[in-house]
């Protein structure tokens, strides 16, 4: 399977986090946002003050998709795909 997964009921007080990343093909990415998805979107700002929640949810994105584009994202890649061979 080439997707990634969130299943936290108890992500934060009063909150649960649950997603499903489609890998489109490559499993690399999918566990990815599987693995950073969930500190990268507590670091936050708007998250933390619960201030829009919304902005928080696309800032995580796009954060990760910078990490991805950097050395050290394609060395996380290398990574996941040495731990999860086809």
């Amino acid at each position: 399977m080439e997707d990634g997964h969130i299943c936290n009921p108890n992500f934060d007080e009063n909150i649960g986090l649950f997603a499903v990343f489609d890998g489109h093909g490559g499993l690399e990415c999918a566990k990815f946002c599987e693995k950073f998805f969930e500190p990268k979107l507590k670091e936050q700002p708007d998250y933390q003050s619960r201030k829009d929640i919304g902005k928080a949810l696309e800032s995580t994105f796009l954060g990760l998709d910078r990490i991805l584009m950097t050395p050290r994202g394609m060395e996380l890649m290398i990574q996941i795909s040495k731990e999860h061979p086809n």
